[in-house]
């Protein structure tokens, strides 16, 4: 299973899904991960209705087993879903869906929190709803900055400057090299080089 999530993030989906293929069947399967696995397998793939059975297999497995750290996972990876399928009011529903679980159990985990907030703020700045976006985007870092965690403070920079970018042009430059500097600092070259793109497209 290591080995398969290790080629995955390597970006070699085919070897992966070699890998655990063989095992996986959807309406037996009860192992967390390895729906996980399948799940973003099968969204590089767009196979966006596989994707959205094994999600929902996903959380059918927490809600019965009462696992409320599965159960929040599970809305964020059916929001990422149709977030993929531009489908951004349903995604919108399952990031409330597990806002309502993080506020139930696990109200003060910052990084939770913050990771919510991202898609609370960049699913409304795709809908066009700019000050709502903005607000959520400005928790999702306060929320950040209470952790160690690198990544999250720099997607919530970045999701500042693609929503400042839209009125605020100096504001949005100054979050994407914040974005930019932790990316960097995290080893993260990829997230790094997208914010790049992103500046040198306002340019």
């Amino acid at each position: 299973m290591n080995q398969a999530w290790e080629l995955l993030f390597e970006g070699k989906i085919n070897e992966a899904k070699q890998l655990v293929q063989a095992e996986f069947c959807l309406t037996t399967c009860k192992d967390y991960s390895l729906l996980n696995l399948m799940g973003y397998i099968y969204l590089y793939e767009k196979k966006y209705e596989h994707c959205l059975e094994v999600y929902q297999r996903y959380l059918h497995l927490a809600i019965t087993e009462k696992d409320r750290e599965n159960e929040h996972i599970a809305y964020h990876q059916l929001a990422m879903v149709y977030r993929e399928m531009n489908d951004f009011q349903t995604a919108l529903s399952y990031i409330e869906k597990e806002r309502e679980v993080i506020e139930q159990d696990f109200s003060g985990d910052s990084l939770k929190n913050s990771v919510n907030d991202y898609e609370q703020g960049y699913l409304r700045l795709k809908l066009g709803q700019l000050v709502e976006a903005e607000f959520y985007m400005q928790q999702s870092l306060d929320s950040a900055l209470k952790t160690d965690d690198l990544i999250a403070q720099a997607c919530a920079y970045r999701g500042l400057g693609e929503i400042y970018s839209i009125e605020k042009p100096e504001k949005s430059q100054e979050n994407f090299l914040q974005a930019i500097d932790l990316f960097e600092k995290a080893g993260d070259q990829v997230g790094a080089q997208e914010v790049k793109d992103l500046l040198n497209k306002k340019k």
